[in-house]
């Protein structure tokens, strides 16, 4: 199946639409392929029953293939996971780190469409101004739900926060009975864990996305084993009480 749209976000983060709709739900991933050149797990960045789409940063041998080739052939395999678990909570901290950011603009798809936007914050740290994911729907975003922004490092054109996401997590301690979402590098998930605990939000209450394990998909290679779990069969969203004590949790 060939994309219908693509769209570079930054220099190496590009962003591809597809005419099939999505069957899957926030939280879950597919595996893309190309022929002759390999496969790959991404996560989904669309909400249910909207046109799939992903948000890639282009950074192996198929992301980099498919951004050099945007005519390419890809292959679809999925959807396969679990999802976000955002039903029933009284609010929802979704923390984005880099190009954690698709899927909890999946999330955001799937909160609107019933009318949940309200129950949602957002907090989303980048690099630098210029390594910013969708631009423009975070505009559009601000005007429907809390969705705060921080970047590693500003420039001349920058006059929103400045310094690493997990700064941003004090600021919403009032939510701190509700559920913490929480996806990005390993690094800046180990210390938003941290600082969601030091602020009052318990360990069964945080949700961490382990995806950057994946490589197979189906639980054959495994290369994402954790403890018990293999992350592609069972996750990859975990309840952090439930892997606090895996020690290569974070590496």
């Amino acid at each position: 199946m060939k994309p219908i749209k693509f769209r570079m976000e930054t220099d190496d983060t590009y962003t591809m639409v597809f005419s099939k709709k999505t069957d899957s739900h926030a939280g879950q991933f597919y595996m893309l392929s190309v022929d002759g050149v390999g496969e790959s797990p991404i996560s989904v960045a669309s909400g249910f029953c909207n046109p799939l789409t992903f948000s890639i940063k282009a950074v192996g041998s198929v992301t980099r293939y498919i951004m050099e080739h945007r005519d390419a052939e890809i292959g679809l395999r999925g959807p396969y996971g679990n999802v976000w678990p955002w039903k029933g909570s009284d609010h929802i901290v979704a923390i984005a780190g880099g190009i954690g950011i698709p899927p909890i603009k999946a999330l955001i798809e799937d909160m609107e469409s019933e009318g949940n936007l309200h129950d949602l914050t957002v907090l989303y740290g980048a690099r630098s101004p210029r390594d910013i994911v969708y631009r423009n729907e975070i505009e559009a975003w601000k005007k429907k739900l809390d969705f705060r922004v921080t970047v590693d490092s500003g420039d001349s054109s920058w006059n929103g926060h400045v310094g690493v996401v997990t700064t941003l997590i004090p600021g919403v301690d009032e939510f701190r009975k509700g559920r913490a979402f929480v996806i990005g590098p390993p690094i800046m998930m180990k210390f938003s864990v941290q600082e969601l605990l030091k602020n009052g939000f318990s360990p069964e209450n945080i949700y961490l996305s382990l995806e950057r394990r994946m490589e197979c998909g189906i639980g054959v290679c495994g290369h994402c084993n954790l403890g018990q779990w293999y992350v592609c069969e069972s996750g990859p969203i975990f309840r952090y009480s439930d892997v606090m004590n895996e020690p290569e949790l974070f590496l």
